[in-house]
């Protein structure tokens, strides 16, 4: 209708769907597709070159106009050595994209040494393309000695848990 009390709605009866497979334009700035992953088990690197953490996801987005947001929560961080660090690393289709942060140690009230114990990241890419991409975290230890590791500390769940997910945001 386009006067009245639902002037310029779309009004959709009871018991009746409404079909947008041949297209729908969503509005910018709202989510169109989210992935997440969940990696519970303890891990660990003492190398200085750049490893998998495990996170690793693939989404095809709708639009070549699309922003992808990948956001990355590392909890229970451990270092060895007060003088270690680690960094953590984007990479886009199997090659490194983005640096996204890196953790110097510091020594707890309790003498153990913690690189920012739990830590957020996140970055926004523009792909430009609506063909599958790959986006994956990887780590290493920057400096100091011994290894660095997440998902060090048990919680009330039994588990410390770090997630990643990657979503497709409309421009």
């Amino acid at each position: 209708p386009t006067s009245g009390a639902n002037a310029n709605k779309v009004l959709i009866p009871s018991g009746h769907t409404l079909d947008a497979s041949n297209g729908l334009t969503t509005p910018a700035g709202h989510v169109i597709q989210v992935l997440t992953q969940e990696i519970t088990a303890y891990s660990s690197t003492s190398s200085t070159s750049a490893v998998a953490t495990g996170f690793t996801l693939t989404i095809t987005p709708k639009s070549t106009a699309s922003k992808i947001r990948c956001t990355v929560g590392i909890c229970g961080m451990y270092a060895a050595a007060v003088s270690s660090s680690a960094s953590f690393y984007l990479h886009k289709n199997g090659s490194f994209h983005k640096y996204l942060n890196a953790i110097a140690g510091h020594a707890s009230g309790s003498g153990q040494v913690h690189l920012g114990k739990d830590i957020i990241m996140q970055v926004t890419d523009s792909p430009s393309t609506t063909s599958a991409v790959t986006y994956a975290i990887f780590w290493k230890r920057n400096a100091g000695s011994g290894a660095v590791h997440f998902n060090n500390y048990a919680t009330s769940n039994n588990e410390t848990r770090s997630w990643y997910s990657v979503e497709e945001i409309a421009q």
